[in-house]
């Protein structure tokens, strides 16, 4: 009869991380606001990726093949979803708040000491539960510079049995990744 191992912790620990574990944290707080979008919580995130362009050329003698470097890199813009909540009015203040600084009389203008935009954190979480009380974080993306392009309702339907959602696009400058370093502890990913 075959042996049973009764110690899963060699399983938990060459899992792959579960991709709906996951905390959006955004510290801004829009104008007129007491709270911050830190305490929303998002139904979706998409869009972290980067590609690299790639620029080829020949010189004379060597042209056989092309020669490749890398070029500029580009990072997609992330898509945060999430059901619609009465008393969260954030994301729609901080669309606003463009609209202020394109205008020139927003009070979210960096000669004023202030800016829309700002540092997010998407930590995706430790599954399943550790017997400590925090939830560790696993990996840990660390978005610069980010500002809203565009906020969208889905479809109003009398007809529907749905949620209404909202859907907002970041733009921003580049981010980070940092993995945890031990599966097993629940310390979690820094960045510095």
């Amino acid at each position: 009869m075959p042996e049973i191992v009764h110690d899963s912790r060699s399983s938990i620990a060459t899992d792959p991380l579960r991709n709906f574990r996951f905390l959006v944290k955004i510290p801004h707080t829009p104008a007129g606001l007491k709270s911050s979008l830190i305490t929303l919580g998002f139904m979706n995130c998409a869009g972290l990726s980067v590609e690299t362009s790639v620029i080829a050329y020949r010189q004379g003698g060597m042209n056989t093949t092309p020669q490749k470097m890398p070029g500029q890199s580009e990072f997609t813009p992330i898509t945060l979803s999430r059901g619609v909540v009465v008393k969260t009015p954030q994301a729609s203040r901080w669309v606003q708040e463009i609209f202020s600084v394109i205008q020139g009389g927003g009070d979210y203008a960096p000669s004023k000491g202030k800016d829309f935009r700002t540092n997010i954190d998407i930590m995706v979480l430790a599954h399943p539960y550790t017997r400590d009380t925090r939830v560790p974080v696993k990996l840990r993306f660390k978005v610069y510079n980010a500002w809203p392009q565009s906020l969208g309702f889905s479809d109003l339907d009398a007809g529907g049995n749905a949620v209404l959602m909202e859907q907002m696009v970041i733009q921003h400058e580049g981010w980070k990744v940092t993995y945890a370093t031990d599966p097993y502890s629940s310390e979690a990913a820094k960045i510095a």
